[in-house]
């Protein structure tokens, strides 16, 4: 795989999942990355336990491993002098400081953006946080549940009408994580040109109203939200079941193109460029009705069957599928999307495979995620530290190891 970032080095002072995601995809292509975490550790290293997966550091944390794979561990004491002084080592010579600590804590270790950029000019610092640097919750915890869907809109809005969406961990976490990995790009960009670096910030409440964009323009022109599908946004962009109970997705965008092929699929050819349903326009007006109609027509036959129907016209849709089943879904697991990765304790797991690729699709997968202070020696011997003074900082209780 080719790895365009490679010679890269970042620090990364991040925990749970937004941040360490990006350090992630920047160490998939090919960057160094140093995981800086205290003596207890990123606390989202037991947050897999939660969703019934193990964990257990040295052996299998699979939750985990999906954020910080392809890194070196490190683990210092902030709060001493000495440990910082580590960290001001390791920021002599990185292109990259990330962190998803709060502003706050950042001011009171020294490690807030006036303070780093003034120490070294040439280092871009990269934030991500829950709300922005500036308002009135710019100083909230900003986990995505509540900053990337909650204050959105996304957690009612993109729900059936009438509930809410209890959003999966993390989804939001790893689409801001995206956007964080291309602005620190961009600003290597700028910092191969001329040396110096910038602060890249992105919280995840922008990253969520971004994702809602097109909502954002609408509801100001009487775009109402959330829907139902019974009364759609257009009953041809809309979800139906199955004889088997199961569902697919229809997206039709060109309503009159394709509307008297969709009339034939559920076996009404007496509604072919009927003046109530086969424009856009007339659709939408007549959309409960029209769903309706589409309803009986989907209930007629399985989703296998359904889907034969649907690809011989050419009309856009998919099945409605489980995440379960994507693990075994041909499409996902040749192009390299899920990938079996083997833990620690040399058992098996399917993991998501960050989802740029550079010229081929091979996965660039070196090692598992660090246990805590794996790497310890290894840094500190490069930064030109004695076995001594590494024993010293052990016994001071300034380095740390699982």
């Amino acid at each position: 795989m080719n790895k365009p970032l490679e010679g890269v080095k970042v620090i990364d002072l991040t925990y749970f999942v937004a941040g360490p995601g990006t350090a992630r995809i920047l160490a998939d292509w090919g960057a160094d990355v140093i995981k800086v975490e205290p003596s207890f550790g990123d606390p989202g290293r037991k947050t897999g336990a939660t969703m019934n997966m193990p964990v257990i550091d040295d052996e299998i944390n699979p939750f985990y491993s999906v954020y910080n794979c392809n890194k070196k561990g490190l683990s210092i004491n902030l709060k001493e002098e000495k440990g910082l002084e580590i960290m001001d080592e390791l920021l002599k010579d990185a292109n990259v400081f990330l962190s998803s600590y709060r502003t706050g804590a950042l001011n009171r270790l020294g490690l807030d953006y006036e303070t780093l950029s003034k120490k070294h000019p040439h280092l871009i610092w990269a934030q991500i946080n829950g709300f922005g640097d500036y308002g009135p919750a710019k100083d909230n915890p900003g986990f995505d549940t509540v900053a990337f869907w909650a204050r959105s809109g996304a957690m009612i809005d993109t729900a059936e009408k009438g509930t809410t969406i209890n959003p999966p961990i993390g989804f939001g976490d790893a689409t801001t994580s995206c956007s964080l990995a291309g602005g620190i790009c961009a600003a290597l960009y700028e910092q191969q040109k001329t040396g110096k670096g910038q602060k890249v910030m992105v919280s995840l409440f922008s990253q969520a109203i971004w994702n809602l964009s097109a909502l954002v323009a609408s509801t100001q022109y009487g775009d109402e939200y959330p829907k139902t599908r019974k009364n759609a946004i257009s009953p041809v962009i809309n979800s139906y079941r199955c004889k088997d109970d199961k569902w697919i997705f229809l997206s039709i965008l060109e309503h009159e193109r394709y509307y008297n092929d969709l009339c034939d699929v559920i076996d009404r050819p007496d509604l072919k460029d009927h003046l109530d349903f086969s424009t856009t326009t007339k659709g939408k007006e007549n959309a409960r009705e029209l769903i309706s109609i589409i309803d009986e027509g989907f209930s007629k036959y399985t989703q296998e069957e359904m889907v034969q129907k649907l690809t011989e016209k050419d009309i856009a849709h998919e099945r409605i599928q489980h995440v379960k089943e994507v693990l075994e879904d041909p499409q996902a697991l040749e192009n390299n999307y899920i990938y079996e990765v083997e833990n620690r304790d040399k058992s098996k797991t399917l993991m998501a495979m960050t989802p740029v690729k550079f010229n081929n699709i091979e996965v660039n997968l070196n090692n598992d995620a660090p246990t805590v202070g794996e790497h310890n020696d290894e840094i500190l011997a490069n930064l030109g530290y004695s076995e001594e003074d590494i024993a010293k900082l052990y016994e001071s209780g300034v380095l740390a190891k699982n």
